[in-house]
C-alpha cells in the first residue's frame, strides 16, 4: 500500500496499464498485515521507511508503481506534510496524494501516460538514509589498479619539505587529460578477488585533500586547497567526483548477480544495519545504483549424521571403530547446512570491479565471504 502511496506522490502511470518493467514480480508483492489507509510524510522519512509501513518487501515499490527503465532514472518527489491516501476500488488499490499546501492542490492517480517527468527543484525526501552514505560519497572511494598507475603523483616542492597543507604549491606529474580539479588520495587496503586472491580488484582511496592545477605541464603545478590531513610525496591525484547523492530508485538486477562481500568499510569484522559493504561486482558485471540484493551466509560444514551414528554404534558395541573409522576417512564425511538469509543490501555507489552497498536490514551480522544475489 505504501508503495502505491508513493506512486501517487510520484505521479507515475498506474499499475493497471499495459506491461511495465518488473511486472513479472508484481504478483509477488506482499502487503503488511493491516496496513494503514493513509500516511503523513514527516521530516526524516525515507521512501524505504514509508514503503515498509505498507509492504513486507519495501524495495518493491517501483514495481507496484509500474516503473519502466527510464522512469527509474527520473523519479518524482514527495515532501514532508504530504498525505498519502489508500483506497480500494473493484478489488484494486487506488491512491491519491494530498499536497501539504505548498501548491494548494490534490493530485489523484489514474491510468495515464506522462510524456515528460515532473521535475521539482525543491528537495524531497530521500530513498534511503542519506546520513549513512554521505561521508562515503564525499570522501574516499576505490580506484581501479590500472587507473591508479596512470594517476598523477605528488612529486614535491621547490623546498625540502615532504608534507604540505592548504595554500602550498607543489609539483605533480603530468595529467593525461585536461583536468584541473582534483582529489588528493592515498592508497589504503587492497580489495582482492575472493576467488583469486592474487587479483587486486581495487584499492581503497583515503581522501587527503582537494587541489587545483594552476600551471599545466610536465610536471604541473598544483595548489593544495582544503585538507583532511597533510599531503605527502607520492600521494595521487584523481579527478574530483560529485558528492551529492542521486535520487535512488530501488530495483532488482535484470540479470542474475552473484557477488561476494570483500570487506566492510571502516575495518569491522562484522557489519550491521546502515553499514557499508564492498562487493566484488561492479559496472563490468551489470551492477548499477539502486540495485537491491539479498545477503546470505553459507551454511557451515558439519559431520555427516551417518558417520555420527556409526561412531555411536561402534562405541556402544564395545569401542570397536570398524565402519566408523572408514567413515571418518571418507572425503565426503561432511555435510553442509542450509544457507541463511541475513539481510538486504542497497547498492549506492558502483565502480568498475567493485561496488558499495548499504545494509538496509541486517537479520544477522554480515561478514567477508557472505553472498549477495538477486532478492
Amino acid at each position: 500500500m505504501r508503495t502505491l502511496l508513493l506512486i501517487a506522490a510520484l505521479g507515475l502511470s498506474s499499475v493497471l496499464s499495459a506491461p511495465h518493467w518488473g511486472e513479472a514480480q508484481a504478483d509477488e508483492i506482499r502487503l503488511q498485515d493491516n496496513p494503514p489507509d493513509r500516511h503523513v510524510v514527516g521530516k526524516g522519512d525515507t521512501l524505504w521507511d514509508i514503503s515498509e509501513k505498507f509492504l513486507k518487501d519495501p524495495w518493491k515499490w517501483p514495481e507496484v508503481w509500474g516503473f519502466n527503465k527510464e522512469q527509474i532514472k527520473n523519479p518524482h518527489l514527495i515532501y514532508p506534510g504530504d498525505v498519502v491516501l489508500l483506497s480500494m476500488e473493484g478489488g484494486r488499490p487506488r491512491l491519491s496524494l494530498q499536497s501539504s499546501g505548498r501548491f494548494n492542490e490534490t493530485v489523484k492517480l489514474s491510468p495515464s501516460i506522462r510524456g515528460e517527468p515532473i521535475i521539482i527543484k525543491e528537495a524531497g525526501i530521500p530513498a534511503i538514509p542519506v546520513k549513512a552514505i554521505t561521508p562515503l560519497l564525499s570522501k574516499g572511494g576505490v580506484g581501479d589498479p590500472t587507473d591508479l598507475v596512470k594517476a598523477p603523483m605528488i612529486l614535491g616542492s621547490s623546498d625540502a619539505r615532504v608534507m604540505f597543507g592548504p595554500g602550498d604549491r607543489v609539483y605533480a606529474s603530468k595529467a593525461e587529460a585536461d583536468i584541473v580539479d582534483w582529489r588528493v588520495v592515498r592508497l589504503g587496503q587492497a580489495l582482492k578477488n575472493p576467488d583469486n586472491p592474487k587479483e587486486v580488484l581495487a584499492y581503497e582511496m583515503i581522501h587527503i585533500a582537494d587541489a587545483r592545477t594552476e600551471t599545466p605541464g610536465d610536471p604541473q603545478v598544483v595548489r593544495i586547497l582544503r585538507t583532511e590531513q597533510e599531503v605527502l610525496e607520492r600521494d595521487r591525484l584523481v579527478p574530483a567526483w560529485k558528492s551529492e547523492p542521486p535520487q535512488y530508485m530501488p530495483h532488482a538486477p535484470e540479470k542474475p548477480i552473484q557477488a561476494k562481500v570483500v570487506a566492510a568499510l571502516g575495518g569491522p569484522l562484522y557489519a550491521g544495519t546502515w553499514m557499508t559493504l564492498v562487493l566484488d561486482k561492479g559496472t563490468r558485471d551489470g551492477l548499477e545504483d539502486g540495485h537491491v540484493l539479498a545477503l546470505f551466509r553459507a551454511g557451515r560444514s558439519v559431520a555427516d549424521p551417518k558417520c555420527i551414528r556409526a561412531e555411536k554404534i561402534a562405541f556402544l558395541a564395545g569401542g570397536g571403530r570398524g565402519h566408523a573409522e572408514d567413515c571418518k576417512q571418507d572425503k565426503n564425511d561432511k555435510t553442509a547446512l542450509p544457507e541463511t538469509r541475513n539481510g538486504l543490501a542497497f547498492v549506492y555507489r558502483v565502480f568498475n570491479k567493485v561496488s558499495y552497498a548499504l545494509v538496509m536490514k541486517g537479520i544477522e551480522p554480515v561478514t567477508v565471504g557472505d553472498i549477495a544475489r538477486n532478492p
